[in-house]
């Protein structure tokens, strides 16, 4: 990964990991559920026998949602300070993230830096 991109411009101002964390959970998971339940419970109120079809739509959706958006989160938080390997750590024992090499990771929109 490019040094200059992990480098915070005022290494006093460095982001916590945690806090970027937090902020994942905010931006990237919790509007990745919202979506997967809204559209379940819609798919329920119109009819409740294909409850399953709602269900694999709304799957669909939060993960395109969570792969476009956790990149983004990642390159924005190494940005502004957060340590990489400490942030990854974190993210996957949170739940935000998974494991670097798993088949859910390979699931990501790549972005250019």
């Amino acid at each position: 990964m490019d040094k200059q991109l992990l480098e915070s411009p005022n290494p006093n101002s460095a982001l916590g990991v945690w806090k970027a964390i937090m902020i994942g959970w905010l931006v990237v998971n919790t509007p990745a559920l919202i979506i997967m339940l809204s559209i379940l419970i819609i798919g329920l109120a119109i009819d409740p026998r294909i409850w399953w079809l709602s269900l694999i739509v709304g799957v669909i959706l939060g993960w395109t949602w969570w792969s476009y958006t956790i990149p983004r989160w990642r390159l924005w938080a190494h940005r502004k300070g957060a340590q990489p390997d400490k942030l990854q750590r974190v993210a996957v024992a949170t739940g935000l993230t998974w494991a670097k090499g798993s088949v859910f990771e390979k699931t990501e929109a790549k972005i250019d830096k």
